[in-house]
């Protein structure tokens, strides 16, 4: 349900806006405020899970996720079409983000040491997965039932889910104590200034007075988090896990491998159906080189860890991949001939599928065992911080350069199309030297403890 929400409405942008009467400022909006909720929630959903049970936590989420999704469905049109959407995708992104701290803590306890990294392998490409066929799901639901069905189908999926969590058998160990509520305000008021004024900047300008507030006061709360939470007895997040360095080079390449995913699955399935004039089905079908190669790529990623025992191998790889293919696509963007975008469509996917599920794997591995349910709640936190991210810088590019009258009318030109392209080919040009400079050339054989500057301590007994 969260990775398909991710990008399951990317093709529905189009007849909701048709339908409701939105800007294409709003049309990017609906997606990032999701992704921007998540960013801003998951340390919420990691600290609940710690306090009140993690079953209670997710359980929560499930339910909350599902509520919303079905209030999306009613969306008025009208004047109110615009922020009741807001406000719903932004609950719906706040129930996501209690539910996914617990899943990778919860495999990590289930699974035993020697089988665990290609557990959690599986599971970071499952994810992988469901996010990228987004936009072929939306396509088949929109085209059958409406695009209101895209949110509608997370109540039967939802309930389906909380029964069969309630019958596993998992703990629902809490640690108690107090609850804080200075950390997570501050955590999500930073995030929110800070991502919303980067979106913003597409209309204001880049240079705008309100843009440069906006940006400064967002990143004088963020620093002011990051202080508040380093002081702390009982941290929000455990930043400290960022002096292990491998943990560090890992998380930093997850930060920028999710960005340019979003800005190619969203922005994209917009160009298709817009630019392009193909139907909802025909987007759907044309994204299918995208979607099987980059779920070739996710579930190849855990063979050539395991096979060459490093975490290199697929995530440099896979950089090389997505940078030349995500440029390609972008070269031929213009040209508005699909059968040229369809190599760079393979490469590209192939390329975004390969790195997150060994970066995973890797992420978990480096770090103590008693870590691995604070790391996996940093994880979660940074890659959704790089979609957000990317999301927000691609839409304010992608909005500066678009017409005006094309902005109110709702409409995508492809030259904003291939800005935000560019935006997604710029970071992954920036990644993939930052990979082969930082990343560790050869696992150690046995996931233990590592000590702050990567090498290996003492074996977990």
């Amino acid at each position: 349900m969260v990775g398909l929400d991710q990008t399951v409405v990317a093709v529905a942008l189009d007849p909701m806006a048709r339908s409701l009467g939105l800007t294409t400022f709003m049309m990017h909006g609906v997606v990032l405020v999701y992704v921007l909720a998540l960013a801003a929630f998951v340390p919420v959903g990691g600290m609940l899970a710690r306090r009140i049970g993690r079953l209670t936590t997710f359980r929560a989420g499930a339910a909350l996720f599902a509520i919303a999704s079905g209030l999306c469905a009613l969306a008025p049109p009208g004047d109110a079409a615009e922020p009741y959407l807001v406000a719903v995708r932004a609950v719906q992104g706040v129930g996501g983000a209690l539910m996914m701290p617990v899943t990778t803590s919860v495999i990590a306890d289930v699974y035993e040491e020697r089988s665990r990294g290609r557990a959690l392998a599986v599971y970071a490409g499952l994810a992988q997965l469901f996010l990228v066929l987004g936009p072929i799901v939306g396509a088949v639901l929109t085209q059958l039932f409406g695009w209101r069905s895209v949110f509608l189908v997370n109540l039967p999926v939802g309930a389906a889910c909380l029964w069969m969590i309630s019958r596993a058998r998992l703990s629902n160990r809490a640690g108690g104590g107090s609850l804080s509520v200075v950390q997570p305000l501050v955590v999500i008021f930073s995030l929110v200034v800070l991502i919303l004024g980067l979106y913003q900047c597409g209309v204001w300008g880049f240079t705008d007075v309100r843009t440069l507030t906006a940006l400064t006061i967002g990143a004088g709360a963020m620093l002011v988090a990051v202080r508040l939470i380093l002081r702390s007895p009982r941290p929000l997040l455990d930043l400290r896990l960022l002096g292990i360095r491998p943990y560090a080079a890992a998380a930093a390449l997850t930060f920028l491998v999710q960005g340019p995913q979003l800005i190619v699955l969203v922005h994209g399935t917009v160009y298709l159906r817009r630019s392009m004039g193909f139907s909802l089905l025909a987007t759907g079908t044309a994204l299918l080189p995208l979607v099987a190669a980059s779920a070739a790529g996710t579930f190849l990623s855990g063979y050539l860890l395991d096979r060459y025992r490093s975490v290199r191998v697929p995530v440099l790889l896979g950089l090389a991949a997505a940078t030349v293919g995500a440029a390609a696509w972008t070269a031929v963007l213009p040209s508005l001939a699909y059968p040229w975008q369809v190599p760079a469509m393979l490469l590209a996917g192939f390329g975004m599928g390969l790195p997150v599920p060994a970066l995973s794997a890797e992420l978990m591995r480096v770090v103590p065992p008693d870590k691995r349910g604070d790391a996996s709640v940093l994880r979660q936190s940074i890659r959704q911080l790089g979609g957000a991210v990317g999301l927000a810088a691609a839409g304010a590019v992608a909005l500066a350069v678009n017409e005006n009258s094309a902005d109110e009318a709702g409409v995508v030109t492809v030259a904003a199309t291939s800005a935000s392209f560019m935006v997604a080919s710029c970071v992954l040009v920036f990644a993939l030297p930052l990979a082969a400079v930082t990343l560790p050339r050869r696992a150690a054989r046995t996931g233990g403890h590592r000590n702050a500057d990567g090498r290996p301590g003492p074996p977990s007994p």
